[in-house]
């Protein structure tokens, strides 16, 4: 097919050099993941299960764990000892890449939700930041249906299933999640810059959320980059399609339970070594909604929020 004829080689010997270089990329972001997990497990039965059904919880367990189960659903997709007992048709095949791409749109607005809800931590849920955001995450999903809405009529197969050519609507997939992660990267990037110059940067919630959008922000920036490299070189078009869906689980999930830590440690207040600044952070994050109704928010006390200020300055930006 098309993606064999890119490489100047024998046709059948590309693809099948693609398609095992493809099927160890899978096992191997699997692998990754499900090794994560494991590692990790201790800090999820100790931080997430005791705390009561909330949206953050309902979201760490989704992206967790449902990028852990695509990939073990398509793992077997692929696979020259596998695929051609199930003989799959074209069509089949098609429905396949409608699967992993709408399970894709779903894991990335997943964790870019949690990314959103660090920024509002950080703007103490400002209400022009939060419309800013909310419009900024709309186009970003409306970018990621269209090209995938456009990619997917684009995309070629070989007898098993494996990708051989995609679309170059692509871009506009992937360039509306860089571009939105690049703007969610920015606001933390100047309000840290600006609690360092107010002399609240060293704090434990800003320091976290500075670090850990940092390292998630190059992780991901890096991932979905580098899977457009599959527009050039058609026959491994979806060799990093696992490690898109681990890497954006890691991250998602890593960020959600370094904020628990942080909620679960000792109740108290680290205070700003600048005289001049009013602000206080505890290490409990509460929100303007907890304040507005405890009772309500008692349960979801350990949900991403953000620091507390003096009266009168809760949507200082």
């Amino acid at each position: 097919m098309q993606g064999g004829e890119s490489s100047g080689g024998s046709p059948d010997v590309d693809n099948a050099l693609a398609t095992e270089i493809d099927y160890r990329s899978s096992v191997g972001a699997l692998t990754f993941l499900l090794y994560d997990i494991c590692i990790s497990m201790d800090d999820e039965v100790n931080l997430v299960w005791p705390k009561p059904w909330t949206r953050t919880k309902f979201l760490y367990l989704f992206i967790r764990y449902v990028p852990l189960v695509v990939q073990i659903s398509i793992l077997p997709i692929g696979s020259r000892e596998l695929t051609p007992a199930i003989h799959f048709t074209p069509h089949d095949c098609f429905i396949w890449q409608v699967y992993q791409g709408v399970a894709t749109v779903l894991i990335f607005s997943a964790v870019d939700y949690v990314l959103i809800l660090r920024v509002y931590a950080l703007y103490h849920n400002n209400r022009t930041i939060r419309r800013i955001v909310l419009v900024a995450f709309g186009l970003e999903l409306c970018g990621m249906c269209v090209g995938l809405g456009l990619s997917l009529p684009g995309i070629q197969f070989d007898a098993i299933c494996v990708v051989t050519s995609i679309s170059e609507a692509l871009l506009i997939y992937a360039g509306s999640a860089l571009i939105f992660q690049t703007f969610l990267f920015t606001l933390t990037v100047f309000k840290f810059v600006k609690a360092v110059r107010e002399g609240w940067g060293n704090t434990p919630l800003v320091a976290l959320v500075m670090r850990d959008g940092t390292w998630a922000f190059f992780t991901l920036f890096a991932v979905i980059s580098s899977n457009l490299s599959g527009l050039k070189n058609s026959s491994f078009a979806n060799v990093l399609y696992p490690w898109l869906l681990s890497s954006f689980s890691f991250a998602g999930y890593h960020v959600l339970l370094n904020l628990d830590r942080l909620s679960d440690a000792p109740l108290g207040t680290s205070q700003s070594t600048t005289t001049e600044s009013p602000y206080q952070f505890t290490t409990r994050i509460i929100t303007d909604r907890e304040q507005a109704n405890s009772e309500r928010e008692l349960a979801d006390s350990h949900e991403l929020t953000s620091f507390s200020g003096p009266s009168g300055s809760g949507t200082s930006t």
